[in-house]
Parts: C-alpha cells; structure tokens; sequence
C-alpha cells in the first residue's frame, strides 16, 4: 500500500508540473509609442547666389510727342512760327546689377540710355515787308533734331525661384534722369521782290540739358545653363517731365522722359 500511494504522489506530481508549464505566460504592457513631431513645411526657395547681374539690348517705346508755338516781331508785325516734334521708338541698351541682402529682399541699380533722331515739322506764318495783314506762309521738314536719355535707376527688388534654373525678379524705385533734347529756336526762308511769296530755308535749334528724378517699375526673368550663366529678358516702364526752355525766350516747354522698355540678354549670379 505505501508503493501505490508513492506511485500516486509521484504521477500527480508529474502532473501538476506538466500543466504549469502548458499555462499560458501573459505578455508584458505594451508601452505607448511616442508622438511624431508633423513633417515641417517646405519654406520658398531662397537664391543662394547672393549677387545677379542683366546685360541686355532693348527696344524703348517713344515718349508722347510734342510741340510749341513762338510769336516773334518782324517787319512792324506779329509773326508765328510752329513745331511739331515726333519721338519715335527705338534701340536701348539697358544694364543693371542686384544684390540680396535679407531672405529674397535685395537692392540694386540699372542703367539706360536710349538716344533716337526726332523728326520735326515746321509751319511759319512771316509779315509781308511792304503790306499789313499779308502774311506768308511757310512749311518744311526738320532733320537732326535729336533726343538723347541717360537714365540711373534705383530699385528695390523681390526675387523668386520658381525652379532652379529660373530666377524672377520684380523691382520699383526712383530714377535719375539726364536729357537732351533739341529745339528748334529760329529759321531762315527764301524771298524775293515782290515779296509776295517765301520759301523755308532751315531751322536753327538748340540743345536743351536737363536732369530730373522720376519712377521706374518692371520684371526680369532669367533661365540659367548653368549655375551662373543663362539668358533672361526684362520689361520696365520709367517716367518723368522735364521742363525745358521755350524758344520765344520765356517761359518753358514741357516734354515727357522714358517710356516701356522691352530688352533681352545675358544673366549671370554670383
């Protein structure tokens, strides 16, 4: 009897050893998996070459044409003569260089000059030298009157980079400007007795030399070839009034400066 209660003891221990190691063990906690932080947002593109250079030939539209009436004495009477000055459109060339100074803000300075001959048409109303009231008319056509514009322009500039190779560029500030503009101040005619009849001659003209501040506002867009040089075009509008003196010896004659300006050429940044 005590064999069968061992044997029993030791089958029920068996047993109870078997089914603790069949009990299931129970994981550990899980712990919780920490917050990411958001993706940050990409900021705009920012040039990395801090200095941008435009070398460009241009095409300037022509200033609002103009013209003036001169009363002068002659011949114991009031006479009239009449100008009519066309400022066409023509070449320019046009330079100018920037640099950024914070995030895409920068400054810079262009260069124009825009220089164009200024067709005139000349009317004249001469005294008669023998009779009142009789007034000869003259007209013709003045040759080398020319415009001459040299314009420094001051900017304040916003670049954008739209992709690598394409820098943008918008701008707007004062100007400088220094002109010349000829004016014609007398004329010569033809006549003979009996006076009744005249012929133009010439005109006579003078240079007009003023300087003036105005306005300029414009856009430049470049591609680049490489990481410094590409090619870009610019368009750009500048304005001012320039006051010059009239021909009949007082008072002054009002004529417009600048004008939009389409140009084309090299870009290089640094």
């Amino acid at each position: 009897m005590f064999r069968t209660a061992a044997t029993v003891m030791i089958v029920l221990g068996v047993a109870a050893s078997a089914a603790a190691q069949a009990k299931p063990t129970q994981p550990p906690p899980t712990q919780p998996r920490p917050a990411q932080p958001a993706p940050a947002r990409p900021s705009p593109r920012q040039p990395s070459e801090r200095i941008y250079i435009s070398v460009n030939g241009a095409y300037q539209t022509g200033s609002d044409d103009f013209g003036e009436t001169v009363t002068f004495r002659e011949n114991a009477e009031d006479g009239t003569f009449t100008t009519d000055y066309e400022v066409k459109s023509g070449p320019a060339f046009n330079i100018s260089g920037g640099a950024t100074i914070w995030r895409n803000v920068g400054v810079g300075v262009g260069v124009t000059r825009y220089s164009k001959n200024t067709p005139t048409a000349f009317s004249a109303s001469v005294p008669h030298p023998f009779f009142f009231n009789r007034a000869r008319t003259v007209e013709g056509d003045i040759g080398g009157i020319k415009r001459e514009e040299l314009a420094v322009h001051v900017q304040a500039r916003a670049t954008f980079l739209p992709t690598p190779r394409i820098q943008a560029v918008v701008f707007g500030g004062p100007s400088f400007f220094k002109v010349k503009q000829g004016i014609v101040n007398d004329f010569e005619i033809t006549e003979a007795y009996p006076f009744d009849t005249a012929t133009f001659n010439r005109g006579i003209s003078t240079t007009a030399d003023e300087s003036k501040v105005g306005f300029n506002v414009g856009a430049d867009v470049g591609y680049f070839f490489t990481r410094q040089v590409g090619v870009g075009g610019s368009l750009q509008f500048s304005r001012t009034t320039i006051d010059v003196p009239a021909s009949g010896g007082s008072g002054t004659l009002e004529i417009k400066a600048g004008g939009v300006q389409a140009g084309a050429g090299l870009r290089l940044r640094f």
